[in-house]
């Protein structure tokens, strides 16, 4: 047991970073399966009982329902912070960039009135 704890974590670690809606969709749903599944069996285990086929179906079933509601709420939550972000921040243009103290500029010749 003490293993699947480990995996499960490591599991969750690797892919805990999700960019598009897909892929949280895909990693709750995927974590919540396996979370369903290990509470069931670990609910019949603790009772001294073997689960049966359809009892783990229904475990996974379950899991992954909210795994993937989970993860689709989280998702907009994150979608939401960012667009507020965005919303704060400066808009800068290369335009509006100050000029680089790096560049020296040449020294232009003046023509001055009376000289050639």
């Amino acid at each position: 047991m003490r293993k699947v704890k480990l995996n499960l974590f490591l599991l969750c670690l690797l892919g805990a970073g999700c960019s598009t809606l897909d892929q949280s969709i895909e990693l709750g749903g995927t974590l919540g399966t396996i979370a369903g599944v290990a509470a069931t069996y670990g609910g019949y285990s603790a009772g001294g009982q073997s689960p049966s086929l359809s009892t783990v179906a229904i475990g996974a079933g379950v899991g992954a329902i909210v795994g993937i509601a989970t993860s689709y709420f989280t998702h907009q939550s994150v979608l939401q912070d960012r667009k507020s972000c965005e919303a704060d921040q400066i808009d800068m243009h290369f335009g509006d960039l100050p000029p680089s103290p790096f560049i020296v500029p040449k020294p232009e010749s003046h023509n001055k009135k009376g000289t050639r």
